[in-house]
């Protein structure tokens, strides 16, 4: 199971994690999904600013939420903290931790590394169980 993400932000540290019912309801909650709201948060940049990203304060707030129960909070405290984030923190910084909880539900789990790891201490074999032929076919 993947470990929550410590984040220090605005409002504290607190542990943020998006699991399999969180992504979900996240999907569900944005137009197009999860993988399209991380990428529309990202959109902030072209536009100069993170605040500028084309997301919904709505959304913003919700990932926050589902991150922090993720985490580990209860969801009525979650909701509360969230919305104090609204009013407490820019919305850069809000734009930030999305883009971040986001990334890390859908980046590769530490115990999966890319590729095959190599074989300790043997020998590349032929295909063939049979012994290699000298013999030309008549």
């Amino acid at each position: 199971m993947a470990e929550p993400k410590v984040i220090n932000w605005g409002c504290g540290e607190h542990p943020f994690l998006l699991r399999i019912g969180e992504c979900e309801a996240l999907d569900d909650l944005t137009p197009a999904g999860m993988a399209d709201f991380r990428w529309r948060l990202s959109q902030g940049i072209e536009r100069g600013a993170l605040a500028h990203a084309p997301v919904k304060t709505r959304e913003v707030i919700d990932c926050i939420r589902l991150g922090l129960i993720g985490g580990g909070m209860d969801g009525a405290e979650a909701r509360k903290l969230a919305l104090r984030a609204h009013d407490e923190c820019s919305r850069d910084q809000l734009v930030m931790i999305c883009f971040t909880i986001c990334t890390a539900a859908i980046s590769g789990k530490d115990h999966d590394p890319v590729g095959k790891p190599k074989a300790a201490g043997t020998k590349r074999r032929s295909a063939s169980a049979l012994p290699p032929s000298t013999e030309m076919a008549p």
